[in-house]
This record gives C-alpha cells, structure tokens and sequence, in this order.
C-alpha cells in the first residue's frame, strides 16, 4: 500500500499522532490508552498510524524524545545542578514550562513504560553533564543512581508541580536535593 499523500495546508500525521498521545495522556493512565483511541483523537485512520508507529511504546518513545531534545534537557539538568537560580531565565527561552509539563504527565502516570522512559533519560543526561562513565561503577553505586532518580520523577510527578513548575528550583538548595547532588558530583 503507498503512503498517504499530503496536504500541504494539513499537519503531518506524525504531528498529529503525538499531538492526540499528549491530549490522551493528559486524560488518562497510559494503560488506557489504545492505538484505536489514539487514532480516533489525531482524526486519521488506523493503517496510518500502523505506518508510522508499531505501537503504543513506540509513539510513548518518540514523543518523549521530542520533548527531551538534548539542548533543553541539557541545559535544564545543567541549571538544576549548577545553578537553580538561573532557572526562571532559562525557562521561557527554551519553553521549559511546555516541556517540565510533559515530563510531568510521564511522571504522574503510573505506567512502568513511562517512568522507565523518563529515568533513562534523566540518568544518561546526568551521566553526560557530569562526565561519569557508567561502565566504570559498581553495582551499589547504579543502585544508588536508581534510587535518587526514582525520587526525582516522584518529584516531577507531584501535583505540585504541576500547578507550579517552578517548585522544582528549590530542589537542589533542599537538604535531600543537595545530597543527591552531591552523590552524583562524588561519583564523577
């Protein structure tokens, strides 16, 4: 079957697809969410959506990605590491509030997907800011890695955040912030 001619004037079906995946997420538990579903709320049809995605991880993934564009997350993991102030200047001049949200929503679900999405990504960015090589640590530090990024998108997932994102700036001057700092800091 040949692909979908189209309309200049139209967004692409991939725009709509994550465009419909973030409104569907912003409603529901990831679990509930189906390639039908998704479908019906970008308006295509399901071979198109089954042409560009084999299925709903994959349209998680790629949105995610989107979202986690390495300039942005770089630069925010950056000023929540080394400098927290700096967060309100850096907020507008790459959309962080669009993007804090979105993380958020993976946060907030109480998918294992999702939540295994966003701790790799948060642990690889804070292993390139950092200059840690993951190869070099042991069992127990990974473990402790783990444990301080799971609390980190308990974080990102509380509902407070949601109402104000800028909650997240007090984090790393809190004693459990500062600690979690300094943990990732030792291990470089």
């Amino acid at each position: 079957m040949s692909r979908p001619k189209m309309n200049e004037r139209e967004a692409s079906a991939v725009y709509k697809i994550e465009t419909a995946f973030w409104a569907l997420i912003e409603q529901k538990d990831f679990s509930d969410i189906t390639m039908q579903l998704l479908a019906k709320e970008a308006g295509i049809n399901r071979n198109s959506l089954y042409y560009h995605y084999a299925n709903l991880y994959e349209v998680a993934s790629q949105a995610f990605n989107e979202v986690m564009s390495d300039e942005a997350s770089m630069v925010f993991i950056d000023t929540l590491i080394s400098a927290p102030q700096n967060l309100i200047s850096n907020w507008e001049r790459l959309q962080l509030s669009d993007r804090v949200k979105k993380v958020h929503l993976f946060a907030r679900n109480n998918s294992p997907l999702l939540h295994s999405l966003l701790k790799e990504a948060l642990i690889s960015r804070w292993f390139r800011k950092l200059g840690i090589d993951q190869q070099s640590l042991t069992a127990e530090k990974l473990l402790q890695i783990d444990y301080i990024a799971s609390g980190f998108i308990s974080v990102l997932g509380n509902p407070e955040i949601e109402k104000n994102p800028l909650f997240l700036q007090s984090f790393p001057d809190s004693l459990i912030g500062r600690a979690a700092i300094k943990t990732l800091q030792q291990m470089a």
